[in-house]
Protein backbone atom coordinates (compact mmCIF):
# COMPACT_ATOMS: atom_id res chain seq x y z
CA UNK A 1 0.00 0.00 0.00
CA UNK A 2 3.16 2.15 -0.22
CA UNK A 3 1.72 4.51 -2.78
CA UNK A 4 -1.97 5.52 -1.15
CA UNK A 5 -2.90 7.71 1.16
CA UNK A 6 -5.22 7.49 3.67
CA UNK A 7 -8.85 8.36 3.51
CA UNK A 8 -9.01 10.80 6.43
CA UNK A 9 -5.72 11.79 6.17
CA UNK A 10 -4.29 12.92 3.16
CA UNK A 11 -0.92 13.82 4.11
CA UNK A 12 -0.28 10.41 5.93
CA UNK A 13 0.97 7.33 3.87
CA UNK A 14 -1.88 4.01 4.12
CA UNK A 15 -1.12 1.42 6.21
CA UNK A 16 -3.41 -0.99 5.05
CA UNK A 17 -6.99 -1.34 4.09
CA UNK A 18 -10.37 -1.70 5.37
CA UNK A 19 -12.15 -5.13 5.37
CA UNK A 20 -15.43 -4.01 4.58
CA UNK A 21 -15.25 -0.71 2.72
CA UNK A 22 -11.88 -1.30 1.25
CA UNK A 23 -10.90 2.38 1.81
CA UNK A 24 -6.68 2.89 2.68
CA UNK A 25 -6.37 3.81 6.29
CA UNK A 26 -3.42 4.88 8.25
CA UNK A 27 -2.07 3.82 11.73
CA UNK A 28 -4.17 6.45 13.03
CA UNK A 29 -7.70 5.36 11.67
CA UNK A 30 -7.00 1.25 11.27
CA UNK A 31 -8.06 -0.98 14.02
CA UNK A 32 -6.20 -4.11 13.72
CA UNK A 33 -8.42 -6.49 15.89
CA UNK A 34 -11.35 -5.73 13.05
CA UNK A 35 -9.01 -5.06 10.22
CA UNK A 36 -12.13 -2.09 9.93
CA UNK A 37 -11.71 1.71 9.97
CA UNK A 38 -12.27 3.24 13.05
CA UNK A 39 -14.56 5.80 11.80
CA UNK A 40 -16.74 4.62 9.65
CA UNK A 41 -16.69 0.76 9.38
CA UNK A 42 -15.96 0.17 13.16
CA UNK A 43 -19.86 -0.84 14.34
CA UNK A 44 -21.40 2.04 16.28
CA UNK A 45 -17.52 3.97 15.70
CA UNK A 46 -16.35 2.08 18.73
CA UNK A 47 -13.27 0.15 18.77
CA UNK A 48 -12.64 -3.86 20.30
CA UNK A 49 -10.69 -2.48 22.56
CA UNK A 50 -13.25 0.65 23.37
CA UNK A 51 -15.80 -2.30 22.94
CA UNK A 52 -14.33 -4.84 25.95
CA UNK A 53 -14.05 -1.70 28.53
CA UNK A 54 -17.89 -1.13 27.99
CA UNK A 55 -18.20 -5.18 28.57
CA UNK A 56 -15.58 -4.71 31.57
CA UNK A 57 -17.75 -1.63 33.18
CA UNK A 58 -21.33 -3.76 32.71
CA UNK A 59 -20.21 -6.96 34.03
CA UNK A 60 -18.69 -4.92 37.52
CA UNK A 61 -21.99 -2.47 37.64
CA UNK A 62 -24.14 -6.11 37.59
CA UNK A 63 -21.68 -7.64 39.74
CA UNK A 64 -21.73 -4.46 42.17
CA UNK A 65 -25.30 -4.47 42.18
CA UNK A 66 -25.53 -8.53 43.22
CA UNK A 67 -23.49 -7.72 46.01
CA UNK A 68 -26.07 -4.66 47.03
CA UNK A 69 -28.88 -7.34 46.58
CA UNK A 70 -27.20 -9.67 48.79
CA UNK A 71 -26.19 -7.46 51.59
CA UNK A 72 -29.59 -5.92 51.63
CA UNK A 73 -31.15 -9.19 52.24
CA UNK A 74 -29.02 -9.82 54.84
CA UNK A 75 -29.92 -6.83 56.61
CA UNK A 76 -32.86 -7.71 56.31
CA UNK A 77 -32.65 -11.37 57.80
CA UNK A 78 -30.51 -9.85 60.91
CA UNK A 79 -33.49 -7.12 61.39
CA UNK A 80 -36.08 -10.12 61.33
CA UNK A 81 -33.82 -12.64 63.60
CA UNK A 82 -33.41 -9.71 65.92
CA UNK A 83 -37.15 -8.37 66.26
CA UNK A 84 -38.31 -12.36 66.38
CA UNK A 85 -35.31 -12.73 69.29
CA UNK A 86 -36.23 -9.37 71.04
CA UNK A 87 -40.10 -10.29 71.20
CA UNK A 88 -39.89 -13.29 73.95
Amino acid sequence: MGEFLCMNHPHKQAVAQCRRCGKPLCEECYDPATGYCLHHCTPNGISSTEEQKGKKSVLLQVLIAILAIIGGLTVLLISICGALLLSY
